[in-house]
């Protein structure tokens, strides 16, 4: 062929691409308008999280039939506990959901320990009579964006009586996660970031899946990724105030959408603020010689060095940049607290914590929108803050109520259960329960912690640290994993271990896919401990809950 015919047939392919390209590139924005008009993807674009670990799979519950034939409902994503309800509601029955993230969830002890399990244990012993099903369906890194999706599914399936809101520290992971992506992205990923705002790409995805696809821990759900969210990030990621109001009015808007959801389906709501450890400062406390620091020089602590330690701090906060301001607050909150001004040291540790770059604590402003939006659509509001404020030491959150800056001690989820059982009595959701005192619960369970030197055997109560006590108070978020493997640990080189045994049976218990491997422990358990009640009480309630 002459040279000039293949220019020409070139030039007429290349003409032919760009203009199946251009064709293509219409009928694909043609298709997404219609989407958006005529509402076939029926969950908003604007609903969906960019992070793979916030994704939601629904249904949430699937059916299920224990052992005796009763058909029942259970969760099929394995980042929840196994849990039941009955598939048909009895008319004596009353149904509580409970949905937030790691701190409702109660990231770092067993699924006993969380304000739901307590709640639930408080209403068997106070109405006796009468059945009740709290179901746990926080999870990890949720945020309210998510769980407005939770409380539509559940209104609309499950026939719940009470839902109840513990939503506002993961506020900040999806726009720090797509900052810091940004900053490192590939062109895969841009590319990538630019369809997933697309109705046509959810649509294929809803295609293209399977109907139910629990989210993995082992794969999707990443415990470095959202390590990365919570240090590495922070150094390069820059929060604007701009940028943060933005996330705080979607909160806002979230909460009111809850409030609507639950108004339109005849659902009792309660919404509850979101506490945090305001003496948190990382895994470590402040440094040794960190007043000599400030002062210049070395010499014991004294009423009068903290005080011109304070006067300097106080210059400071007055000249310093943002990131700076929040340390410099931290520690004059400190000072204050050991001058005992403890009014002024509540100022600065709460300043500091809404300063805090992280954002991994809900903020005070935040708290404010949902105390607006419960009273505006007359929800009933449990203020964990003033609750938990009330019964703190010199009235400051910290480490009796958190055992990091968010997720709660076995005493702070006493607590807030008590007060969400006085909450639903004070909304005529359950009636006054004679001979039954909450407060009465708190310290009978607060006092067996404090005698407790190893964890319980029976999986009804087993706290989840174990052999080592000192997990109670260790403020790493993964400290249940590690405890787990500390387990498998001691199993490889002692198998005939009764009470590791039993403890690594509970958590298989506890886990949705874990029954065979439970019954296999708590066996092996019996094997060499025949006699032992307990065991034996672990193995028949969970036969009798689900086959292995």
């Amino acid at each position: 062929m002459p040279r000039s015919q293949r220019r020409s047939s070139l030039a007429a392919n290349l003409v032919l691409l760009v203009g199946s390209l251009v064709f293509a590139g219409m009928l694909l924005a043609l298709l997404e308008g219609a989407l958006r008009l005529t509402g076939v993807v029926e969950t908003d674009v604007s609903n969906k999280s960019r992070l793979k670990y916030q994704q939601l799979y629904f249904p949430i519950l699937d059916a299920a039939q224990l052992p005796d034939g009763d058909e029942i409902l259970r969760p099929v994503d394995t980042r929840l506990p196994y849990q039941a309800i009955r598939k048909l509601k009895p008319p004596n029955l009353t149904r509580i959901f409970v949905m937030g993230g790691s701190a409702a969830a109660g990231l770092g002890f067993s699924p006993n320990v969380t304000f739901a399990r307590y709640l639930e244990n408080m209403l068997r012993l106070a109405y006796p009579d009468h059945f009740f099903e709290v179901m746990n369906l926080s999870i990890v890194a949720l945020s309210s964006k998510q769980v407005k999706l939770l409380v539509a599914e559940i209104c609309k399936n499950y026939d719940p009586d009470l839902l109840v809101v513990y939503s506002g520290n993961n506020e900040f992971l999806e726009v720090h996660a797509q900052k810091y992506a940004r900053i490192h992205a590939s062109l895969s990923w841009k590319l990538r970031d630019l369809m997933m705002k697309t109705h046509l790409y959810w649509l294929a995805t809803r295609a293209f899946r399977t109907p139910q696809k629990p989210t993995q821990t082992g794969e999707d759900f990443s415990k470095e990724d959202l390590r990365l969210t919570e240090h590495t990030i922070i150094e390069e990621v820059e929060m604007t105030p701009s940028d943060v109001k933005l996330v705080v009015d979607q909160y806002h808007a979230n909460f009111e959408e809850i409030a609507e959801i639950a108004r339109s389906t005849g659902t009792p709501l309660l919404f509850m603020t979101v506490a945090s450890n305001w003496k948190w400062r990382g895994r470590d406390d402040l440094p040794d010689g960190w007043l000599a620091e400030i002062l210049g020089s070395a010499a014991p602590p004294t009423p009068d060095r903290y005080r011109a330690a304070r006067r300097i701090l106080t210059e400071r906060i007055a000249a310093s940049a943002h990131r700076e301001r929040y340390e410099w607050l931290y520690r004059r909150a400190v000072i204050g607290e050991a001058l005992g001004d403890f009014e002024a040291a509540r100022t600065d540790y709460r300043e500091a914590l809404n300063e805090d770059p992280h954002l991994r604590r809900a903020l005070d402003v935040m708290n404010d929108r949902v105390r607006e939006t419960a009273g505006k659509h007359g929800v009933p509001l449990l203020d964990v803050v003033e609750l938990l404020q009330d019964s703190a030491r010199h009235q400051i959150l910290g480490f009796d109520e958190f055992y990091d800056y968010v997720h709660f001690t076995p005493r702070g989820a006493l607590l807030t259960a008590a007060g969400l059982f006085r909450a639903m009595q004070r909304d005529g959701i359950v009636p006054p329960a004679r001979g039954f005192d909450p407060d009465d619960y708190v310290r009978e369970r607060q006092n067996e912690l404090v005698m407790l030197d190893e964890d319980y055997l029976g999986v009804e109560a087993w706290i989840g640290f174990s052999f080592d006590r000192t997990l109670m108070d260790d403020r790493d978020l993964w400290k249940y994993d590690r405890m787990l493997e500390e387990l498998d640990r001691r199993l490889e080189r002692n198998s005939n271990e009764v009470a590791a045994l039993v403890y690594r049976g509970n958590a298989n218990y506890f886990r949705i896919d874990g029954a065979e491997a439970a019954v296999r422990d708590y066996k092996a358990a019996l094997a060499l401990d025949k006699n032992n009640s307990v065991i034996r009480a672990n193995l028949e309630r969970l036969l009798a809950e689900r086959r292995p």
